[in-house]
């Protein structure tokens, strides 16, 4: 699973070999590198996997998770979908590394009133080198003499929006998995109120597009047409869907009382032990279907009238 989900996420496809035995039962899964396997659709619209051995093998024979695909058959890798984004990243990224690297100086023009001699220029340069390269000179003051100026000639990072652009590339990066900007330490704009709605936004967004895939293959794959009646594979996410206690109180609640759901049931979801007697399902009492209302109504005016009836036939007795 994690395994497919990697492949999935860097290759665009996440391959796994289905091996059975003689009853055509799946008996392991072999994980195979997406660079070793190849999906190919044949003449006549059949698809096939060919490995790095040669080996062709059936679509059935093949669990394969596609990310984004535009022939239906191959999915295509988010990071080369993707790549002038992450290039602009790599950029800032060796920019600033060079910028550090370098103490912080940004390039600029050493102004003197009259020429240098060869001598005075070398030694000049010597020293400035020396003194403004690396970490350990990080903000050290120029001493200039002789009556030479520096003018900066270029665009301080805050200008150019450096620090912005770094912080921009992350969360390209994460936007183009569906991560929520919490997810990745930006909580900029995270809230109390709106973080719990983001972390469900990341499973019903980022995660079920893939979750849904995983269970498609599953049940295509993995069951045999005696199970797939019976038996069906699906990813519980209840745990990362929980709310906090007050609204998982109200929704046991409510589910409770129309009978959908148990105590025990209410219990396991909450990591509790069950009871004897937990496997009740209570509706309220003063609860009830309208056929049932309506029925009882019709009934209550049968017995009325059959009671008036009673009454007459009584008093023609006593005449």
């Amino acid at each position: 699973m994690h395994h497919l989900m990697v492949s999935c996420t860097l290759w665009g496809n996440g391959y796994a070999r289905i091996y059975r035995d003689k009853f055509y039962r799946p008996v392991r899964l072999q994980l195979q590198h997406p660079a070793e396997i190849e999906p190919l659709l044949s003449a006549d619209d059949v698809l096939y996997y060919r490995t790095s051995s040669g080996e062709m093998l059936s679509s059935d024979d093949v669990i394969h998770l596609r990310g984004l695909s535009t022939n239906g058959y191959k999915g295509k890798s988010p990071i080369a979908v993707h790549r002038d984004n992450l290039y602009l990243s790599q950029a800032a990224q060796e920019y600033g590394e060079r910028f550090f690297n370098q103490g912080g100086n940004m390039s600029g023009v050493f102004k003197y009133p009259s020429t240098l001699k060869p001598e005075a220029y070398q030694r000049l340069k010597r020293d400035l080198i020396a003194q403004s390269s690396g970490l350990h000179n990080s903000h050290v003051p120029l001493l200039l003499e002789g009556g030479m100026t520096y003018e900066r000639i270029s665009i301080p990072p805050e200008d150019a929006q450096f620090i912005a652009t770094r912080k921009f590339q992350k969360t390209e990066i994460a936007t183009i998995y569906g991560v929520p900007p919490h997810m990745i330490a930006d909580l900029e704009r995270a809230t109390n109120n709106n973080i719990e709605h983001q972390g469900m936004e990341f499973v019903q967004y980022c995660l079920m597009p893939y979750l849904v895939r995983l269970e498609e293959e599953f049940n295509r794959k993995l069951l045999r047409e005696d199970e797939a009646g019976s038996f069906y594979f699906l990813f519980g996410l209840n745990g990362l869907l929980r709310g906090d206690a007050k609204t998982r109180s109200e929704f046991y609640k409510n589910m409770n009382m129309v009978g959908a759901m148990s105590a025990n049931e209410i219990r396991s979801l909450e990591d509790m032990n069950t009871y004897d007697g937990g496997d009740e399902y209570f509706v309220q009492a003063n609860m009830q279907p309208v056929r049932t209302a309506l029925a009882l109504s019709s009934g209550e005016q049968n017995q009325g009238k059959t009671d008036t009836d009673n009454d007459t036939d009584k008093g023609n007795k006593a005449e």
